[in-house]
Formats: C-alpha cells, sequence, structure tokens
C-alpha cells in the first residue's frame, strides 16, 4: 500500500516563507523588513528613525498590521499582541536610523478564517523520523519520491494522517487532516498524536508549525498559510518502549545486570526480536485513548516532561502523574468497601450516637462533632493506597511487594520529604523511586489503551541496587 501526497505547494510555501517583505499598518509608514524564526517565535527585523521609534512605543501594543510577502500576499497576526522591542535612544537625531524588531506568535494569511472548517496541514519540525523503529507505519510517494513512516488514525469525525517529510536538509513531521475540521479541533487531533508519539518514542515534538489550510482535500488550490508557536518539544530521559534488543542487552552487560540477561535468551540463542513494533492499530488506539481523556493526556505530558527536570522534582511529578492516571481510570462501584444502604443503616448510625454522646457529656466541641460526621462517611471510602492500586489488578498487572512500597512512598515525595539518610543512600532511593513510577504510570497507560507489549524497567536497565537485589525484570 503506498498513499500518493502532492507536497509541490507546501514545499514552496515552507522554503520561501523566510523572506524580504512588506510592513504595512503601523504606527509609522510602510517599510522593508526581515521574516525570520527565532526560537519558536517569528520574528520581524527593519529600521526606523528615532522619531518613528518614539511614536511606536508610544502606542503600545501594535494591534493590527500587515505583512506583504513578495508574491502580494497579506498576512495578519490573529493575536495582534506584538511589541516593539529595540533600544530607543533619544539623544540620537529624529531621522537617525536604528534596529527595531517586533516578535509575534502566529502569522496568518488574512482570508484565514479561524472559526471555519478546513483541510489542514501542519508541518513541525523534527531532528530525524524518530517514529519509524517503534511503530509499523505504511509508504507513500510524493513526486518521484517514496518514503516511509506514514500512520493513518482514524478519529471520530475523520481520518489525520502523520508522515515525515523533508525540505531542503530540515526535516519534518507532517500531520494533515483527510476531512474539514476547525483550528481548534486540529490543535486537539495534534496534541493527542505528539503526546502518543512521546509515550512510544519518550519525544513529543512541538516547537512551532507551518500551516497550509484549503477547502479542497488535494492541498493544491487556494491554500491560506501561515505560522503558529507551539509549546517547546519534549525529550525524555527514559525510553518506556524499545524494539532494540541490542541496545537492552549493552545496558544490561555495561551494568553488570547479568541475571535479566536470561529474558534475552532462548537457552543460547538470543531473541533479537523479542518485541514487535506497535501496529498501526495499537498506536491509534493510544492516540484516541489521550484524545478522548483530558486527564491521562495531561499525566502523559508530565510523565515524560519529569524526566526532563532535576532529580529532586522527578519523583514529586511521577507522583502527580500516577495519582492523575489512577483517577482517571477510577470506576466509581469499587470505592467503597459496604454498599451505600448497608452503610447508612447498620454503620453509620452507632457512630453518630457515640458522636452524640461525647457532644452531650462535653467531652468534644460542637466543632470537633461536626468536623467528626464530616468524616464518617470516608470510613466507608476506600484508602488512597488502594486507589492506586486497584487500576492494576483491573489491568491483569499484580504489583510486587517494592512496587507496593513505592507507590506507599509517593506522599513523601508530594510533602517534600528526601528519601534515604546521606546524599548516596539519597541519591539511590530516589531514583529508584521515581523510575518505579514512570513505570507504573506508563504500564497503566499502555494496558489502558489495550496495548500489552513488554515495557522497559529503566530501574533495572541503569542497574540500580534495589532492582537488582529484587532481581527485578528487565522488561515487563
Amino acid at each position: 500500500m503506498c498513499i500518493e501526497k502532492d507536497l509541490s505547494s507546501t514545499f514552496d510555501f515552507v522554503s520561501n516563507f523566510q523572506q524580504n517583505i512588506k510592513l504595512s499598518g503601523l504606527p509609522f509608514t510602510d517599510r522593508n523588513a526581515q521574516l525570520s524564526i527565532n526560537d519558536r517565535e517569528l520574528r520581524l527585523d527593519f529600521q526606523l528613525t528615532t522619531e518613528e521609534a518614539f511614536k511606536g512605543y508610544s502606542s503600545g501594543f501594535l494591534g493590527q498590521f500587515y505583512v506583504i510577502n513578495n508574491n502580494g500576499e497579506k498576512y495578519v497576526d490573529p493575536d495582534q499582541n506584538g511589541v516593539l522591542n529595540g533600544t530607543l535612544n533619544l539623544g540620537d537625531s529624529d531621522t537617525e536610523l536604528q534596529n527595531y524588531h517586533i516578535s509575534i506568535s502566529r502569522l496568518m494569511n488574512e482570508k484565514w478564517n479561524e472559526k471555519e472548517e478546513y483541510y489542514y496541514r501542519f508541518i513541525l519540525p523534527i531532528e530525524k523520523v524518530f517514529w519509524v523503529s517503534n511503530i509499523r507505519t505504511i509508504a507513500y510517494q510524493t513526486g518521484r519520491n517514496r518514503y516511509s513512516g506514514l500512520i493513518p488514525i482514524k478519529f471520530p469525525k475523520g481520518e489525520i494522517q502523520m508522515y515525515p517529510v523533508h525540505i531542503g536538509e530540515q526535516k519534518y513531521l507532517t500531520i494533515e487532516s483527510e476531512m474539514k475540521c476547525t483550528y481548534e479541533m486540529m490543535q486537539k487531533y495534534i496534541y493527542s498524536i505528539s503526546l502518543s508519539l512521546g509515550l512510544v518514542t519518550s519525544t513529543i515534538p512541538f516547537d512551532y508549525a507551518y500551516i497550509i489550510a484549503t477547502r479542497t482535500e488535494n492541498f493544491t488550490d487556494d491554500l491560506i498559510c501561515g505560522f503558529t508557536q507551539m509549546r517547546p518539544t519534549i525529550k525524555g530521559q527514559y525510553q518506556f518502549f524499545t524494539t532494540n534488543m541490542y541496545s537492552v542487552k549493552e545496558c544490561l552487560t555495561r551494568n553488570h545486570v547479568d541475571y535479566a540477561m536470561k529474558q534475552l535468551y532462548d537457552g543460547e540463542t538470543f531473541k533479537a526480536h523479542l518485541q514487535d513494533w506497535i501496529q498501526i492499530d495499537e498506536f491509534e488506539k493510544i492516540v484516541l485513548m489521550l484524545y478522548g481523556n483530558e486527564d491521562l493526556a495531561r499525566a502523559t505530558l508530565i510523565l515524560i516532561e519529569s524526566s526532563t527536570m532535576s532529580l529532586d522534582y522527578q519523583g514529586a511529578m511521577c507522583a502527580v502523574a500516577l495519582e492523575t492516571i489512577c483517577s482517571a481510570l477510577e470506576d466509581s462501584k469499587d470505592k467503597f468497601y459496604l454498599s451505600n444502604d448497608n452503610w447508612k443503616t447498620n454503620v453509620r448510625p452507632p457512630f453518630e450516637d457515640l458522636i452524640n454522646s461525647l457532644r452531650k457529656e462535653e467531652i468534644i466541641t460542637e466543632d470537633h462533632a461536626v468536623n467528626m460526621r464530616n468524616k464518617l462517611n470516608s470510613f466507608n471510602t476506600a484508602s488512597n493506597k488502594d486507589k492506586l492500586s486497584l487500576p492494576f489488578s483491573q489491568r491483569k498487572y499484580t504489583l510486587s511487594k517494592q512496587e507496593k512500597g513505592v507507590i506507599d512512598s509517593r506522599n513523601r515525595f508530594l510533602h517534600g520529604h528526601i528519601l534515604g539518610h546521606c546524599f548516596e543512600e539519597s541519591f539511590e532511593e530516589i531514583m529508584y523511586a521515581s523510575l518505579e513510577l514512570q513505570k507504573l504510570c506508563t504500564l497503566l497507560l499502555f494496558r489502558e489503551s489495550g496495548f500489552y507489549g513488554l515495557i522497559v524497567n529503566n530501574a533495572v536497565l541503569m542497574g540500580l541496587k534495589k532492582a537488582i537485589s529484587a532481581e527485578e525484570p528487565v522488561l515487563i
């Protein structure tokens, strides 16, 4: 199967986007400027006289203005948040030219309507085509060139396709709608796809995007183009999934984790293909899970971004991610020890009588009595520890004694306590607990999506003492 893509107009737009342009509609006369991308945002560089700069500074936010390219096409900043940047030197003469710039986060063709539905093609910069070693993909062809890496994803309202493109020396991830949708909906599709790539590859691609919008599905006619800044790309420090058993073997050898090697061998035969690629339908289920559940999406973002932080914060952030995931997966019918009727009829009344008796004898105050009554219902509610354990058993995973211990210790992270009694011990304890919490979060997310493949146990891979002493498996 090979899908045809006409990318010629897209290539032209991206290749010629950074160019000399004209600025119009600002508090000074029209002038030439240079359009460039600077750290995920757009920068418009030009010169002003001292008199013009003073007038521009006095106007505050610049409001709507036009960027006119060499083809005479007009672009606007939909957010209208441009601010004049530069050094205003009042000592110079009024006609002295000085360097100034305007930074903006979005730039769109003036014909674009944010509320209207279009076919959208977003092109995000990437360093390499990083998903093809973990996810089964299909091929597409553009002109005479054929590339692998395309993944179709069927959302409730239509299909979105993601695939790599090469424009000059730069590689891009293209996310394209095969049905009309609004800009807001397209952003939600991109968010869930990027997060899913992060879960599988540890890299969440964002940064910025070139935008192609059209009313015709072939992306060749009546193109409405633009640019938007996005949050920074997140490159997680640890991998949760891999098909490369040789890299696993190398890490175990380097860290002298000999016992774990047996998982990679069948007798004397090395199981190079122990882990298969994630299939397209399996990846689609991950995307749809995160698309349909904002809490799980947020937890995935926290989980991957936490690994980029200082070790002091990783454990706390992973504990937050685990709490978020378990709350999102919580089944209300499993929250109570007894049925509501049984609790109200047989258990709560004796407690109420005891509280009333204590109050009557003035052993407790009325405020204390009210507080005790308010807490009575919590006696029939599963503990937080139970809430964090139940999702695992529901998804056919039995927590080990050490994993239960890590879950129990999460509150120490959340309340700012340090594990261990000396620096070296604390480092080892925090690292182990953080990696275990990451593993447990990842396992729940994958299994909730329906994927039951092997997950990397990074605590073993890194040779941490607690993981090795318990002879934890390197792949779970």
